[in-house]
């Protein structure tokens, strides 16, 4: 029997802008058929200047997550999590069978996020104004408990250093592991 029809999966990768979620994808290199970025998305439909093509990406983005629910494709995504909007899909594909893996990736701090980001664009990649970092760095930490309850499988990544740490993971919302000691941008989440 096709697997695509007894378990699907979704894996969102997330985090404030510069945090390194399009850098982990990469590192999975071709386990994701279909990879629904807003950032590349807006890169494809007006490659001189992306941020001009923000809202249509976001709405294309939205289309092609609705399409492969529709039709039970496995599939993985980016986002800020500035929103509600990928919560919502986290919990339907739940409901709809899909097993669903996060990743959350933060840095030190906010500067961090902002540095990063300009060195992505000196290395030719997109820019984040800095006001919509800041905006977006407190809203993102919010929603992540919200999004954590929602995984069957989570894994919370500091990226502040040379490799990825694995800070937090968790299961059916329960803890299996936690490092001994959190970074400061968790402090008051209670994890």
């Amino acid at each position: 029997m096709n697997k695509k029809m007894l378990e699907p999966e979704l894996y969102v990768f997330a985090g404030c802008n510069g945090a390194g979620k399009s850098t982990l994808i990469e590192h999975y290199g071709q386990a994701f058929d279909v990879i629904i970025n807003p950032d590349l998305i807006a890169k494809q439909l007006n490659p001189s200047n992306p941020r001009s093509a923000d809202l249509s990406a976001g709405k294309e983005a939205i289309r092609r997550i609705r399409d492969c629910l529709a039709r039970r494709n496995s599939f993985a995504m980016e986002t800020t999590l500035s929103g509600q909007y990928v919560i919502k899909q986290m919990a339907a594909a739940g409901m709809a069978g899909y097993k669903v893996y996060f990743y959350y990736i933060g840095l030190q701090n906010i500067q961090m996020h902002i540095d990063r980001v300009r060195t992505r664009v000196l290395e030719g990649g997109h820019y984040i104004a800095p006001a919509d970092i800041v905006r977006r760095y407190g809203v993102s930490l919010c929603n992540l408990k919200d999004a954590l309850s929602q995984a069957d499988v989570a894994v919370v990544l500091d990226n502040s250093r040379d490799e990825y740490e694995v800070l937090v993971e968790f299961e059916q919302s329960k803890p299996t592991y936690r490092a001994s000691l959190l970074p400061s941008w968790l402090d008051g989440l209670n994890l």
